[in-house]
Parts: C-alpha cells; sequence; structure tokens
C-alpha cells in the first residue's frame, strides 16, 4: 500500500509542486517581497535606463522559454545577457538558482539560491531550493545520509518563512525517499499535496504555453519531440507535449496512450481542463481515449 501511495502521490506532483517553480520564476519579478524583522538591508543601485530595463525583460523571457524546452545553457547565457543590462532586476537571482540546478552546476546554484534570499527575494522557494541542491549533489555523490541534517535544516527555514509554500515539503519527501524511508516521504507528499491546488494554474498555464508552442513551430520534417524524464518517469506536462506531438504527426495511438497515461497522474479536473485547450478541441478524436482496445482513427 506504501509503494501505491508513493506512485500515486510523486506522480501528481511533479506537476503540480515542481512546475509552482516555474510558475514562481515568472512571477519573481513583478512580486515585492515582504518584509519582515529579519529582512536584508535595502540594495543601493545605479537607476538603470528604460531601455536596458526593457531589454533585460526581454532576456529573461528568452530564458525561460528555454528552459521550458530543456536549452538549459541557452537559458543560462540569456539570463547573463539580463543581468549585464540590468544587475539590479527582482528574482533574476532564483532564476539563477532554477538555471544551475537544472544543469547540475550545484555551488553556482547555492550561491545563486543565497543571493536570494539575502536580498529578501523569494525567500521561502530558495530556502528550499538550497535543501534541493545540496540533496541533488549528496545523491550524486552517494552521501545522502549524511546531508540529512544541513537538508532538513534548509527546509525547516523554508517553512518557517511561508508554512504555506508546498516545495520544502515536496523536498522533503524526495529526501526521505532518497533515504529510504518510504513512510515518512509519503506523509511529506500528502502534506505538500494539501498546499496545492486542485485546480493547479501553474501546471494549465505551462502545458497550454507548450501546447501553443508545438502547434507554432512544427514542421513536417522534425523528428519526434524528445521528452524530458524526472527520476526516470515523464511528468504530466511532458505527457500532455508528447501526445501534441504525436498527433501533429498523425500517430494517434501514441497520443491516446501519452494521454491515458496523463489522466492517472493527476486530479480529474485538472486532466478535464487541459484537453479543453483549443489545440485538443481541433486535433483530437475523443473516442480514441474512451476504450484502450479500440483501433485508432486514421490521420
Amino acid at each position: 500500500m506504501g509503494g501505491m501511495w508513493m506512485h500515486v502521490l510523486r506522480s501528481v506532483l511533479y506537476g503540480l509542486v515542481v512546475l509552482i517553480l516555474a510558475g514562481v520564476a515568472l512571477l519573481a519579478g513583478i512580486i515585492t517581497a515582504k518584509k519582515t524583522e529579519q529582512a536584508p538591508p535595502l540594495i543601493t543601485v545605479t537607476a538603470v535606463p528604460p531601455e536596458e530595463r526593457a531589454a533585460a525583460r526581454e532576456l529573461v523571457e528568452q530564458a525561460l522559454a528555454a528552459r521550458l524546452a530543456g536549452n538549459h545553457s541557452v537559458a543560462l547565457a540569456s539570463l547573463e545577457q539580463a543581468r549585464a543590462h540590468d544587475p539590479a532586476m527582482r528574482g533574476l537571482d532564483y532564476q539563477f538558482t532554477l538555471t544551475y540546478l537544472d544543469l547540475g552546476k550545484f555551488e553556482p546554484a547555492d550561491q545563486a539560491a543565497r543571493r536570494s534570499v539575502d536580498r529578501g527575494e523569494e525567500r521561502s522557494s530558495a530556502q528550499a531550493l538550497r535543501g534541493s541542491i545540496l540533496l541533488e549533489k549528496s545523491r550524486a555523490e552517494g552521501k545522502v545520509a549524511t546531508a540529512g541534517t544541513e537538508i532538513l535544516t534548509h527546509l525547516e527555514e523554508s517553512r518557517a518563512t511561508d508554512p504555506l509554500n508546498p516545495m520544502p515539503l515536496y523536498i522533503m519527501g524526495e529526501y526521505y525517499r532518497a533515504d529510504g524511508r518510504p513512510g515518512l516521504a509519503v506523509e511529506a507528499y500528502r502534506r505538500a499535496l494539501e498546499r496545492v491546488s486542485k485546480t493547479d494554474s501553474f501546471l494549465v498555464t505551462t502545458v497550454k504555453a507548450g501546447l501553443a508552442g508545438l502547434r507554432l513551430n512544427y514542421q513536417a520534417d522534425h523528428p519526434p519531440l524528445k521528452l524530458r524524464k524526472v527520476n526516470g518517469v515523464l511528468p504530466p506536462e511532458q505527457l500532455f507535449f508528447g501526445a501534441a506531438d504525436a498527433l501533429l504527426r498523425g500517430d494517434h495511438g501514441a497520443a491516446a496512450g501519452f494521454l491515458r497515461e496523463a489522466k492517472t497522474r493527476m486530479p480529474e479536473e485538472v486532466f478535464a481542463s487541459l484537453l479543453q485547450d483549443s489545440f485538443f478541441q481541433d486535433y483530437l478524436e475523443a473516442s480514441i481515449l474512451e476504450d484502450p482496445a479500440q483501433p485508432a482513427p486514421p490521420p
């Protein structure tokens, strides 16, 4: 029973929690961090000309698009250019943290996360990411057990900053799973899930943006889309992208397989909402989802 709960909870949280990183990152340059008694002192910076600030924002948009497509080196280069235009842009350190972590560059990722915390930007999520960075580094080195105390300290700091943030609890579940304690992992995943909306807008927005990009960029001679796995499993948004790519190539059977798997991974409300996207309304024959044994319709 514990194994079943582990699979179900982790599958749902791949989309509903990890993708909150992307949602938070999109808002990082807009939301002003709350002031606390321990807030860092204000940083005095030289005023940035409007044209430089606009150029920096455009480069960050390019970085986000590149990261969504899995082009992390391109994303990093765009962020570095953005920093050259506007060194004081709010949320930029958090963006660097996410990108360095995707690239497996743990030390630069941790340095960027600490800067984000010190500047009072995305403090809870940045503190949680410090725990995630240490977890990934210790996994790579085979030292998860010895890093446990420090990992949990970062996560508890994150929870103290924002008790409603699901991210530290999700990462806590990942730590307990890696440390061979599935019972504690399941409980952490459950608690994280309690803090995530069933109709999570970040997941929906991410999938819709990806569907629009696939439709706009599709060319008949393109190879099949290379999907990105997380810990050997395709996250929910990748399943939708795989289904969309299969539909564009006329492979209705593969599309149905991807969507049937996605349906088992997320709340029914979210799945139904995503099937209402104009992409699926235009390309998907709903009947192919009804019976796994039913042959796929002709392209």
